[in-house]
């Protein structure tokens, strides 16, 4: 099949459920309005980094959690490591709902992980070559459990490492944090370990977390976590009994 046979003139629906740091710029990623997965836009360069010049709106605003975006962005992206890659076209972005409709925003509990593996295993880094292997997206949407933020010291590279804790799969998890919002709110506080009540992540609803595989570096692909939301009450009331039913039980699986 030709490259051509591969590209799609339809733009991209998506509820954004990731913005996140990578290198000096950002990621953002989200899920198809019509149920059909993930898409992590990229620009036409390195490592696929975004720049605000890339992901400007209309009325000079960028996306946000939970934004409703449309985006001309057929074109896979070469990397095996992350199949969901799509390359923008450099066109603008458009704004059709800050934030999407309740209706819309029904496609993100079905899209949580079921297994007790976080993409591919239950380490915290994949060999490069086992990740090309793998069958699914390189990002994996869940509601961990006991999650606490942290922030810390490394004098050894002189810098200050930021972390989320949670159980998943039962297991603890220590990732690194590239959460562009949450980043900056550990910066802003001193060396430490924090509940995320202290970062108003509320505990009547679930935390959603998106956990990615990053591309490969030194050989291996790390992964991290690239955001923290939650839905607003009215859409989980307005996600069907047996959605909710499901994501209670895959969470209490995982515990």
């Amino acid at each position: 099949m030709g490259a051509a046979a591969h590209h799609l003139d339809v733009p991209e629906d998506l509820i954004v459920v990731s913005i996140s740091r990578q290198g000096d710029g950002r990621s953002i990623a989200g899920l198809r309005v019509n149920g059909q997965g993930w898409v992590r836009l990229v620009a036409p360069r390195h490592e696929g980094i975004l720049y605000p010049h890339h992901t400007l709106l209309p009325g000079r605003t960028q996306p946000r959690l939970l934004d409703r975006i449309l985006v001309d962005a057929g074109w896979p992206d070469h990397h095996p490591e992350q199949p969901e890659n799509r390359l923008i076209e450099g066109t603008p972005w458009q704004l059709l709902e800050r934030p999407a409709n309740l209706d819309a925003l029904r496609i993100i509990p079905p899209a949580m992980e079921r297994t007790p593996e976080l993409l591919g295993d239950t380490e915290t880094r994949l060999r490069a070559s086992r990740v090309r292997e793998l069958p699914g997206p390189s990002l994996a949407l869940l509601t961990p459990r006991h999650l606490r933020l942290s922030i810390q010291e490394d004098h050894d590279l002189g810098r200050q490492r930021v972390r989320a804790h949670f159980w998943w799969g039962g297991r603890e998890w220590r990732l690194p944090l590239q959460d562009e919002r949450y980043r900056r709110g550990l910066y802003a506080k001193p060396e430490g370990e924090y509940a995320a009540e202290v970062f108003h992540l509320r505990p009547d609803r679930p935390i959603y977390c998106v956990v990615a595989l990053g591309l490969p570096f030194g050989g291996w692909c790390y992964k991290s976590v690239v955001s923290l939301f939650q839905l607003p009450f009215a859409a989980l009331r307005q996600t069907p009994l047996r959605q909710r039913t499901s994501a209670r039980l895959a969470v209490h699986s995982s515990i």
